[in-house]
């Protein structure tokens, strides 16, 4: 968010007319999924140390054409001969209802189908270790205790128990499906699962028939596939197991997507992936759903936008398609929401060798993510600071002596902004990479405190860059500051960054109200930096706001620009007044540039 649209939600300002018609997809619905459990196994899930456990069978009757699975949540302390007894009751009760219904169209001459009574006492239903039927006055935790020995006997049915398999507990299908936008299954949970290692098979249907068409995680829709609906079948696995097979169906057919969007121009900059010296950075901040589905946001903030597509289910898949569509080799995101990153940008670009790492502001629910290309790089190290809470750092300390401002001070330690700290040693040269990303304060009188806060980010990467130079002393080490500096190209974080110094005098140490003003402070720094992708005119652009707030700060000693992608015009970006809008996912716009090392 800019700093003018947030500071909306500091001051009570006349709301504009809000929209009237809200679009469908608002509304979530989600398709029941369906176990497909295998015959003979009953999967048991059971942690040590719980009160309780769970079992899920299959059981079938093709007399009285029955294929149903039943499930089962039990005490481990009660009597096994309890949960036979409820084993015994569910199925009999429905077997009862299906004998029912058949004798109802029965013919006379027709034998009648018996249900067996007591079939606990009759060991038609046991639990059996050795080819012995287990003491049904013991405790259901003497079965946990040795599971893979023992079978349960269902009538003539034998299961295995197959204990703490990888096992899917919950899966969903987005509420917006696009032809040409990634779709995957927007939530994944489960127990004892890799989903790295699990394997998704899609398939498409119109009528009855389900057709494969394509393998992974990761899905993109064809025109073909349009008025479809789509089944994603997920065989959960672990580093020795598989668990059994979970299917979904998409409430919803396959919609045409909205049309060309400003990110698919410049696509045409990256359709190759970069090797050797170069590599591709992007910084982006992508509003988090924490902020977007507000009715402030809705009715005030971004009254232009149909609500449907400020939703995050929508925006997602155009955050998603933009990303993967830049082929980058690291990726700095600002707003990003904890659920997104796990359930959407981990899994899917993990899925195109991503790894990634996440820190959330304090106890807000959104923070930083940085996802680097593991073909190209090794991680070294990360880390992150609440910079409210580390101003005993090297170089900061002693700026933060020199400040007699109280009220300054008590604005810094009230704001919980961090710096993210990601080292990445490239696979192909002797280089290394320390990046920072960021996402400074956006009150708009707070030049003062965006100052103070930039240079901590800076000496806290400085540090860390002199510890890999140590460490690594035949590896040229080089900084890289990106993020979201809610600042413009005239304000005193871009002059710190490119010219080193900001004096006493600056006029941000006085921009503030009287009471907050800084004197006799002074910062400097000995890095040589640039902003990678210039001063674009826009880096955030909204209906009542519109300037450059975001950069890719880049050391020059060992790195040279070699492509900026380029920004969309102005044209583009009031096509629908302002962002977001239905072809742009954020009220930013990404930045995009290839760098190169020099030597």
């Amino acid at each position: 968010m800019s700093i003018l649209m947030r500071s909306f939600y500091l001051k009570c300002l006349t709301p504009f007319a809000p929209l009237s018609k809200i679009h469908p997809h608002l509304f979530k619905r989600y398709s029941q999924a369906v176990f497909r459990l295998k015959m003979n196994e009953a999967i048991v899930l059971y942690e040590e140390g719980s009160k309780k456990f769970e079992m899920s069978l299959r059981y079938a009757n093709p007399e009285l054409n029955i294929d149903r699975n039943f499930n089962f949540e039990r005490q481990v302390d009660e009597p096994i001969n309890n949960f036979l007894q409820r084993i015994d009751k569910n199925i009999s009760n429905f077997l009862m209802k299906k004998v029912n219904r058949k004798k109802k169209r029965q013919k006379k001459d027709e034998t009648p189908v018996e249900i067996p009574e007591n079939n606990v006492e009759n060991n038609r239903i046991r639990f059996v270790k050795d080819q012995v039927v287990l003491n049904g006055e013991l405790p259901c935790k003497s079965i946990l205790e040795s599971s893979s020995d023992v079978k349960l006997i269902i009538f003539d049915t034998e299961y295995v128990l197959k204990q703490n398999v990888p096992f899917i507990t919950k899966i969903e299908l987005p509420s917006s499906i696009l032809i040409d936008f990634p779709t995957y299954p927007s939530k994944l949970e489960g127990t004892n699962i890799d989903k790295t290692k699990s394997t998704f098979n899609w398939y498409k249907n119109k009528t009855r028939d389900w057709i494969h068409v394509g393998e992974g995680f990761l899905y993109l829709p064809k025109k073909s596939d349009l008025g479809h609906r789509l089944k994603v079948s997920c065989v959960p696995r672990n580093n020795t197991q598989c668990g059994p097979i979970v299917e979904i169906v998409s409430n919803d057919i396959v919609q045409i997507g909205p049309g060309p969007c400003p990110f698919d121009t410049r696509h045409a900059f990256t359709n190759e992936k970069l090797s050797g010296k170069s590599f591709r950075v992007t910084s982006y901040n992508i509003l988090a759903n924490l902020y977007s589905e507000t009715s402030l946001s809705k009715d005030t903030l971004y009254p232009y936008c149909p609500q449907y597509a400020l939703s995050m289910d929508y925006r997602k898949l155009l955050i998603l398609k933009e990303l993967i569509g830049f082929n980058s080799d690291i990726i700095c995101l600002q707003e990003v929401d904890s659920k997104v990153y796990t359930n959407d940008l981990m899994m899917s670009l993990n899925e195109l060798n991503y790894d990634g790492v996440l820190n959330l502001k304090n106890d807000m629910r959104e923070g930083l993510a940085i996802f680097y290309n593991r073909e190209r790089f090794n991680k070294l190290i990360c880390n992150y600071s609440v910079m409210s809470q580390g101003i005993n750092l090297e170089k900061f300390n002693t700026l933060w002596s020199k400040i007699e401002n109280t009220n300054v001070k008590e604005i810094f330690m009230n704001r919980n902004t961090i710096i993210q700290m990601i080292a990445l040693q490239s696979k192909e040269n002797p280089e290394i990479l320390i990046i920072g990303n960021t996402h400074l304060y956006f009150k708009p009188d707070a030049d003062h405190i965006r100052l103070l806060q930039s240079y901590y980010g800076l000496a806290y990467l400085h540090s860390f860059a002199k510890k890999m130079k140590e460490e690594n002393p035949s590896c040229n080490v080089s900084i890289l500051y990106c993020g979201d500096f809610n600042s413009t190209p005239a304000d005193g974080v871009y002059e710190l960054m490119t010219q080193k110094f900001i004096p006493e005098d600056y006029c941000d140490w006085t921009t503030s109200p009287v009471q907050e003003h800084v004197k006799n402070v002074s910062i400097k720094h000995d890095l040589n930096l640039a902003s990678a992708c210039g001063t674009p005119k826009y880096t955030n652009y909204t209906a009542t706001f519109s300037g450059c707030l975001d950069y890719i700060f880049y050391q020059t000693d060992h790195l040279k620009v070699e492509q900026v992608i380029p920004m969309p015009s102005e044209e583009e970006l009031t096509a629908y007044t302002g962002l977001p809008s239905v072809v742009s996912p954020s009220d930013h716009i990404s930045l995009c540039v290839d760098l190169k090392w020099s030597k």
